[in-house]
């Protein structure tokens, strides 16, 4: 059973793992601080996640839920969106217009029993026949919820197009990145493994995700 889509902005930062935004005792800790709280001041906010791409560290993705899709462009729009990017100057990140901006509509099929994953599978799937991939997704999800070691899964519908197609992201937790490699040698993965392979061109950018924080709207009220 899945919740209502949530509309989400997907934003890739090229911040260097040697620059400590998890610590506020630092400045650069301070400057993530002040830019997550310009995030949360922004019109229709909702939560945001954030955390470090395990595989490729030097990346930190960063999802902000709004109450609508409109909101998100809206905020591209505004001087708080240039306001993030200064602040961001002082993390390393020089080429602002060149930040990987997405919009998906983040449905959850299983949430992991309010579990927080330590990290989280992801991919893109590339999927013109729509319906198709949606009957397989929903499919996968009931067949990998069960397996020991996952701890929710969630997917949605991306708004800006991938390599000129139709495109579904997808985000599995796990108890560890080892955890979930085993899982794709079991025998109980390679019965299975063929659904995956239906409805859609391959899928890009596969990794894991260690989502370090979560921020919601009303956590942020309480502290007004």
């Amino acid at each position: 059973m899945t919740r209502p889509a949530a509309p989400t902005q997907m934003i890739i930062l090229p911040i260097q793992e040697t620059v400590l935004i998890d610590q506020p005792s630092t400045q650069e800790g301070q400057t993530w601080s002040q830019i997550l709280g310009i995030l949360e001041r922004s019109t229709g906010f909702q939560r945001l996640d954030w955390g470090r791409h395990v595989e490729e560290p030097g990346k930190v993705h960063l999802h902000i839920v709004r109450e609508s899709l409109h909101q998100h462009y809206a905020f591209l729009s505004s001087p708080e969106w240039q306001l993030v990017g200064e602040k961001l100057r002082a993390l390393g990140v020089v080429d602002f217009a060149s930040l990987v901006v997405r919009h998906v509509m983040m449905e959850e099929f299983s949430s992991g029993e309010g579990k927080r994953p330590p990290v989280m599978g992801t991919a893109i799937y590339l999927t013109p026949d729509q319906a198709g991939w949606m009957k397989t997704w929903e499919l996968w999800t009931t067949i990998v919820a069960v397996v020991p070691g996952c701890i929710g899964a969630r997917g949605g519908w991306m708004v800006e197009p991938v390599e000129k197609q139709p495109a579904y992201v997808v985000f599995v937790g796990w108890a560890s990145i080892e955890v979930h490699d085993a899982y794709h040698h079991s025998k109980h993965f390679r019965q299975r493994a063929s659904i995956l392979r239906e409805h859609n061109l391959g899928f890009r950018e596969y990794g894991h995700v260690a989502f370090k924080e979560t921020v919601n709207g009303e956590s942020r009220k309480a502290n007004l």
